[in-house]
């Protein structure tokens, strides 16, 4: 009993990962998910939100893959089915942009439980970042989100931020999303870019 089943898998293919014959082995519900860099099909997304094994996951992390063409179906549909149990959620690197993540808040607003979110390297705008934050302060879990350099700040190249930070508009950011957190009273929620472009902020302050 309370066994915890974790499957990773960060592979180069160009066929789906998800076959049924992966997970067709496991004897008991996955709780952690990693198929990270896989180039992932919807073939593959819609198969893991029909599969009994991903019904009690706890952890879920896509990244490296291109899931712009896979919202708001199937992954939002997939987020819907694990929303009773996830808690940690990382779709880092996935060529996510404004229309895509306004899409899938909806799913997003039903993972009660969730207490992570990582959205790091993906081309989002300082307003879409700010409709996040206002829609997920009422996930009551919910301590820590990382965020993506906005496209505001900085450019982006094949999905990556790329070339010089504009340091002082991010800072904005982070002074207003501190704001709008206290006017929520969320001071609990810790929003914050990339570890070491925070640490070059602060020391920019």
């Amino acid at each position: 009993a309370g066994r915890c089943w974790c499957l990773r898998r960060e592979i180069e293919s160009s066929v789906g990962c998800c076959h049924p014959s992966l997970l067709s082995c496991l004897w008991v519900p996955l709780h952690s998910l990693e198929i990270c860099y896989c180039r992932l099909l919807d073939t593959d997304i819609t198969y893991l939100s029909q599969s009994p094994h991903t019904t009690c996951l706890k952890k879920l992390d896509l990244s490296g893959n291109n899931l712009s063409y896979m919202i708001p179906r199937p992954l939002g549909t997939l987020l819907r089915e694990v929303s009773g149990t996830l808690q940690h959620l990382d779709l880092n690197h996935c060529r996510l942009k404004d229309a895509h993540l306004s899409a899938l808040l909806p799913a997003l607003c039903h993972c009660s439980h969730l207490s992570s979110l990582s959205l790091s390297d993906n081309p989002i705008s300082s307003a879409c970042l700010l409709s996040l934050l206002e829609h997920t302060t009422g996930l009551m879990e919910l301590k820590q989100v990382l965020y993506p350099i906005p496209v505001d700040c900085c450019m982006y190249l094949h999905g990556l931020s790329w070339g010089p930070v504009n340091k002082d508009k991010l800072c904005q950011l982070q002074a207003e999303i501190q704001k709008q957190l206290q006017a929520m009273q969320r001071a609990d929620m810790q929003w914050s870019p990339p570890l070491p472009l925070l640490m070059q902020l602060v020391q920019f302050e």
